[in-house]
Parts: C-alpha cells; sequence; structure tokens
C-alpha cells in the first residue's frame, strides 16, 4: 500500500461526499463551509471520467503537484537559467511538506499550482495569464489574497516614480481579478464570519511561526536525515551570491515571508488563523532561493538536500499513516451487519469516512456541533441527538474504548484498527 492507495481521512472523505454532487449544489454547500469552489468543481469533473477510488482521487492532488514543480522550473529559467530552474524544480518535487500534500484529496496541491503559475506570469508581465492564474487561486483557497497582497505591494515599489493616475492604470490587472472574483464576496463575507465567530486554531507564538517556516524547508519530525538536510540547507543559504541580483532576491524572501507574517499578525490581533498547510503555496519560492545565485560548491550542498528529501519523501510515500478506515468498514460489514451504526463525536467523527466506505452511521452529538466539524455538508439524518432504541448498537471512534462514554450503555469488546476502534455497546 502506498500513499496513493490509502484508506481517505476525514477533509478527504468529507470532499468525496461533496464531489459527487452536482456542481450547482455543490457551489451551495461549498458557500456555507469555509473555502471557494474551483477545486470541487475541477474534481466532480475528474471523477466522472476517471471514479472515484482512493487512486483516482490522490492521482489529480499529484497532477496538481507536478504542475506546480514544472512553474517552478519556468520561474527559475526566466529569472536565471536552466539550471537554476532544473535544480529549483528538483527541490520543490522532494519538498517533504509539499510532496506530503501530493497526495491529499484536498485543494492544497491545486492551491500551490494556481498561486506559483500566478508569481511566474506575474514575473513574465503575461497579462491574460497572471489574471487567469490569479482568479483561479482565489476561487480555489482565500489565502491566496496574501500572495496577491505581496505582489500588489511589489508592483506598486516598482511603480511608485509614476504619476498617480499612470500607477491607479497599472493596477488595471489587478481591478479584473477583483471583479471577476466579485461572485463570492458575499460568501466570502459569511465564511469570514463563521471563522470570526471561532475557531480550533490557537493563537500562535514565535515558536509556532519559527517550525512553519522549518517545516516548508524539511518537513515535519526530527530524523537524522531531515537535520542534515536542513543543515546542508543552511550552508547552501550561507554560501549564495545574496549580493548579486538583491531586486530577485528580495522579490523571493517577499513571496516567502510576507504572506507567514501577515497571517501571523492577523492571528494576533483579530481570530486565529495561523495554519501551516493554509499557507504551503510560499513553499517554491525557498525552493528558488537555495538553487538561485550558487557559489561554485553549494551545488554539492543542493544534491546532498535533494538526496536526503528524497529519501524521506520515499518513507513517507511506502509507508502511508492514514488511519485505516476501509479496514474497519470491510469487517463492520461482514461481521456486524446485524447492528445499527453510531459515529461517536469525540476529537474527531467519522461521518464522511462512513459514507465513503457505504456505512450509514449518524454522529450521536446531544449539543449542536460546531461549523468547522463539516456540517455544510451534513444532511437531516446524520446527526442524531438521541440513541437508538436498541438492545446492541456499534460504535466507531478514533478516542480511546475507555473514554467513550454512551449514556445507557456498556462497551461488551471492541475491534482495534490502528487508531480506529469498533465497539459492542449493550445496552444497561
Amino acid at each position: 500500500m502506498t500513499q496513493f492507495s490509502v484508506s481517505l481521512w476525514g477533509d478527504e472523505a468529507w470532499a468525496a461526499t461533496l464531489a459527487v454532487k452536482p456542481y450547482l449544489k455543490i457551489i451551495q454547500i461549498v458557500a456555507r463551509d469555509t473555502s471557494p469552489p474551483l477545486y470541487y468543481l475541477l474534481y466532480h469533473t475528474w471523477i466522472q471520467f476517471f471514479g472515484i477510488s482512493e487512486v483516482s482521487i490522490r492521482a489529480l492532488s499529484f497532477l496538481f503537484f507536478l504542475g506546480t514543480v514544472i512553474t517552478v522550473f519556468f520561474i527559475g529559467k526566466h529569472l536565471w537559467d536552466k539550471k537554476t530552474g532544473a535544480l529549483a524544480a528538483l527541490l520543490a518535487f522532494t519538498n517533504p511538506f509539499l510532496f506530503n500534500y501530493a497526495f491529499e484529496g484536498r485543494m492544497y496541491a491545486l492551491l500551490a499550482l494556481t498561486s506559483t503559475l500566478s508569481v511566474y506570469f506575474f514575473l513574465k508581465k503575461n497579462r491574460p495569464g497572471f489574471i487567469l492564474a490569479s482568479a483561479a487561486a482565489l476561487y480555489t483557497h482565500h489565502f491566496f489574497i496574501f500572495v496577491i497582497f505581496f505582489e500588489g505591494l511589489w508592483h506598486l515599489v516598482e511603480n511608485w516614480r509614476q504619476p498617480i493616475k499612470k500607477i491607479i492604470k497599472s493596477f488595471t490587472d489587478f481591478f479584473i481579478i477583483g471583479l471577476l472574483y466579485l461572485p463570492w464576496f458575499y460568501p466570502l463575507y459569511y465564511q469570514t464570519s463563521l471563522v470570526g465567530s471561532g475557531f480550533w486554531l490557537g493563537k500562535p507564538n514565535p515558536e509556532v511561526f519559527l517550525a512553519t517556516v522549518l517545516k516548508f524547508l524539511v518537513g515535519d519530525g526530527f530524523e537524522l536525515t531531515r537535520q542534515l538536510a536542513l543543515l546542508a540547507i543552511i550552508i547552501t543559504l550561507l554560501l549564495r551570491n545574496w549580493l548579486k541580483d538583491k531586486k530577485h532576491t528580495f522579490f523571493l524572501l517577499g513571496w516567502f515571508f510576507v504572506p507567514l507574517i501577515l497571517t501571523y499578525l492577523i492571528s494576533q490581533v483579530f481570530q486565529s488563523i495561523f495554519f501551516d498547510r493554509y499557507m504551503l503555496m510560499v513553499i517554491p519560492a525557498s525552493s528558488l532561493l537555495i538553487a538561485s545565485l550558487r557559489r561554485k560548491p553549494s551545488l554539492v550542498f543542493i544534491l546532498v538536500i535533494i538526496f536526503f528529501l528524497a529519501t524521506l519523501n520515499y518513507h513517507y510515500l511506502t509507508h502511508p499513516f492514514k488511519r485505516p478506515f476501509r479496514e474497519l468498514a470491510n469487517y463492520v460489514k461482514a461481521e456486524a451487519t446485524d447492528l445499527t451504526l453510531i459515529n461517536y463525536n469525540a476529537a474527531a467523527h467519522h461521518l464522511f469516512e462512513s459514507k465513503y466506505y457505504g456505512l450509514e452511521a449518524p454522529i450521536y452529538a446531544p449539543e449542536p456541533l460546531p461549523f468547522y466539524t463539516g456540517t455544510a455538508l451534513m444532511e437531516k439524518n446524520d446527526v442524531i441527538n438521541q440513541l437508538p432504541d436498541e438492545e446492541k448498537i456499534g460504535l466507531i471512534t478514533s478516542a480511546s474504548p475507555q473514554d467513550v462514554v454512551v449514556p445507557g450503555y456498556t462497551t461488551e469488546k471492541s475491534k482495534q484498527f490502528d487508531s480506529l476502534y469498533f465497539l459492542w455497546l449493550r445496552k444497561i
């Protein structure tokens, strides 16, 4: 089993449950959630041709990831030369954080692709490409706003000596992008108000900020291989000829850090929104920084980085860690066909995995669920506040069996599937 074929986890199963619905219904549901609709519309189209298996779902994200890598090559070639582009593309391909989300059935790989395309066309001064790629990125994830803010700021700095009227006219492309995004302004306002009413993310501190930067360089973990890769990156950056092309260096630093800093500051003043995967679209800038303006010894260290990161990625590819829900579902279908099923609402519920793998198991939740648990996609019978009147029921959970408390029932036995459990509950 690889990352292509491992069971879907909650967010992926939510996306799969949504993607099978008609285009208009997808837009209506997503408008009540927290993201724009482009990924799900493309997803819906994709599965009409390639089906909705785990491999098909992950293949779509992997294609977006490959598109990002190719775009990084062309940015490096445009700013410097083919060799720089090729090294930057290899660094992007082996970047553990980007690589992880290349197998995620969510919008993150598409966000990386569309935002990187936006930067490429911005640098090339290709107006139609910039407008279309930027609009696509905005319709993929709200956080692209921070990248386009940086692009606008850079454009302003480049043109600040011009007369005011000429500066305003030079922002025509940005105005067009805003007009293209206009149909989503009200859903954006509604979604922002949802998040503002309370979200699950805690306020970040400087340690979290630094940890996110490190994740974007070498991924998450403390293995010796990862530490050696980080050391090689530090040496490469120290060797880099920072004074040779200051303009493009500042551009890449801004592309990488401005969205991170803006998100961090907003999270300090308002509701916290600082979360690593929401900001992965800045990672290509780091690959380009590491690959560019090399001195003679740098190539050796860059190849060392690529080797170590490729080793980490191969292990990730061949050792999937997501919960084996498919295994649980097959077991329940074979061994518990006579039981009424429920999902236990602990730190997480597994309603959408249950739906994807063909189990009818509503969430038992006496209190209303918060919006960020996927309520926009839930139907009337997906949540129950009273337990079924049965002598025995089956319960799906990722909480430890000893922590499961269901009024009027006791656990008779349980079956473990890694960090998932299926419990047989008997009425007291």
